[in-house]
């Protein structure tokens, strides 16, 4: 069931300028809280819209994921974080892969991707949604990549990319980082974002090891197709990066984090995880967005940004 604080609470009717897509409750703000931030101070009208926010009925989680799916606290860390930045939301009420078929049995599976996509349940009707979205004129979606190879974070990202090769969307769907992609194994595991790398001695984790080593347990449990093994053409689109500043917002950010306490503690605790975020704030030059287009050079090689490694 969809649950809002926006107008028309059981419809898409009436839906603000722009829409975050967030798999989860904190990954849109993890990704792009300043950004967030900064467009509410610009007098725009932004929500985020949570992906997987449902429990089948008569489902109980095992034991080490009932931080993930207590969903009536997590609902509360949400409306208290988004409120602080100005935003909307909604809970479009999937399922997420710790419900589904063949049973997980501790997280670090839930970053193996099926050998075909027409195994995500949810895949068709997350699409519909965007497009649905996308029908409204003047709305701009902004969605997640899916680096680090979260189960759930690929089916929203190939949902878009989908939606985005249907539509050749380009201006108007766009793409942030997921958290994961401040590790540097699971950038260069993705097609995207391994374009834009950095050397070990400026990592992130660096400034918080605990979240660091967290972070890239999850890049080596990685395991299966990536997006552009589903969908192969995205990886043939012209894709362009641009910094967006946290500046002044960054401040924003990180007390909209504070409040997923959940989530936090479950990654170290807060102290540990605002070093980690500034840290990469300060490596990137602010939050990364991710834009597609037609590569008019038909079969020459892809446009890159430069990259910093060293």
């Amino acid at each position: 069931m969809l649950v809002t604080s926006e107008s028309e609470s059981d419809s898409l009717k009436h839906v603000a300028e722009i829409v975050f897509l967030s798999p989860h409750l904190d990954d849109a703000v993890l990704g792009a809280g300043a950004l967030i931030a900064r467009q509410v101070a610009e007098g725009k009208k932004v929500a985020v819209w949570t992906v997987f926010t449902g429990t089948p009925p008569g489902a109980r989680p095992r034991a080490r994921f009932r931080v993930f799916c207590s969903y009536d606290e997590r609902f509360q860390e949400d409306e208290r974080a988004l409120s602080l930045l100005g935003a909307g939301y909604r809970w479009l009420g999937f399922g997420e892969r710790i419900w589904s078929e063949p049973p997980v049995s501790n997280s670090m599976q839930l970053f193996r991707t099926p050998k075909s996509a027409a195994s995500f349940e949810n895949l068709a009707a997350i699409a519909e949604t965007i497009e649905k979205l996308l029908d409204h004129q003047g709305v701009t979606i902004y969605a997640p990549l899916g680096v680090g190879n979260h189960y759930d974070h690929v089916e929203v990202a190939l949902a878009a990319l989908k939606v985005l090769c249907a539509r050749r969307a380009f201006s108007r769907l766009l793409f942030y980082e997921d958290f994961y992609a401040t590790d540097a194994a699971a950038r260069r595991r993705h097609f995207v974002t391994r374009r834009l790398t950095w050397g070990p001695f400026k990592a992130s984790g660096w400034a918080s090891p605990a979240v660091g080593l967290l972070l890239r347990f999850g890049a080596w449990s990685a395991r299966g197709p990536g997006i552009d093994t589903y969908l192969p053409e995205v990886a043939c689109l012209s894709w362009s990066c641009k910094v967006e500043p946290v500046g002044e917002f960054e401040v924003a950010k990180l007390d909209a984090v504070a409040e997923y306490r959940s989530q936090v503690s479950a990654i170290g605790g807060f102290g540990k995880l605002k070093s980690y975020l500034r840290r990469a704030h300060a490596l990137h030059g602010g939050e990364l967005i991710w834009r597609a287009d037609v590569d008019e050079a038909a079969g020459s090689k892809e446009k890159q940004p430069p990259s910093n490694e060293k």
